[in-house]
């Protein structure tokens, strides 16, 4: 079984896919977009992708990836996100006079504050995942170059932690959606049903989302998000993508999208699956 991940190893999403898959054959992709896409076309037997995070929201490439390519989701997991300071360990005492910081933005963003605080000096640079951010800094000892990540990147690139858990909230997580064909079994801890949508409102309807939402409001169903994002269209044409909590009588939200389908409101259904927090 093949499980594709948003690499290199040590990454958030490394974390996920390991702590979910007990066996299997662990992929590591440089983007997104190339996990998905391995994904949809039977590459790879699951995917691992991050969500939403509690202090930057959305990760809006894989919302906007999962738009266009419509995989099912299969399970997600909630994973405490603590990030580290790192360093090369020839540099560890002269942490503070680091002149450039590397990881992923989702990284930079939740750990802003620290970053003001204690190394305004340094030049911030994004990378395609915090991991990236490990091994710049291990391939230039000669340089106080420090990033920012799991302390699992931290072991992978064997470099020193300086500062632990400078993310601005200490109940940092973030959600994780795991992409498939087929529902599987793991360890992890269920919290809760949920349903996920696509839906696009009509754009000569006025009222639309107003009458959208109310046929969930009727069925006492509790929506857990509502977002909209571009259709990449044109301007002013959006979809927005919901979380639905799943009551114990799942009739009852089958009704729903019934009501859906018969006032034409265009929906895709992209999952319905447990969600889990690891121990």
């Amino acid at each position: 079984m093949d499980i594709g991940y948003l690499g290199p190893k040590g990454s958030f999403t490394h974390s996920a896919a390991s702590s979910y898959f007990s066996s299997g054959n662990l992929i590591s992709y440089d983007s997104l977009m190339q996990l998905i896409d391995a994904r949809m076309n039977k590459q790879i037997d699951y995917a691992m992708v991050p969500v939403e995070n509690t202090i930057e929201g959305s990760v809006l490439p894989t919302i906007d990836g999962i738009y266009q390519t419509l995989p099912t989701i299969q399970g997600e997991l909630i994973l405490p996100i603590a990030q580290q300071l790192m360093v090369h360990k020839n540099n560890q005492d002269r942490w503070q006079e680091a002149t450039l910081i590397s990881s992923h933005p989702q990284a930079l963003a939740q750990s802003q504050v620290f970053i003001h605080k204690n190394l305004p000096q340094a030049e911030v640079e994004p990378m395609a995942s915090t991991t990236l951010g490990a091994k710049k800094v291990a391939d230039h000892p000669e340089e106080i170059y420090a990033a920012i990540g799991s302390k699992m990147a931290a072991e992978e690139y064997d470099l020193a932690i300086v500062k632990e858990g400078i993310q601005t909230v200490a109940n940092n997580e973030t959600r994780f959606w795991l992409l498939g064909d087929e529902p599987i079994a793991t360890n992890l801890i269920f919290v809760e049903q949920k349903a996920t949508l696509l839906i696009e409102l009509p754009m000569d309807r006025p009222g639309a989302l107003y009458h959208m939402l109310g046929i969930f409001s009727k069925a006492d169903l509790n929506l857990s998000k509502i977002e909209s994002r571009p259709q990449k269209t044109k301007l002013g044409e959006y979809f927005f993508i919901m979380d639905i909590e799943v009551p114990s009588d799942k009739a009852v939200l089958q009704t729903a999208l019934e009501r859906l389908e018969k006032q034409a409101f265009p929906f895709n259904l992209i999952g319905i699956y447990p969600t889990y927090r690891k121990p």
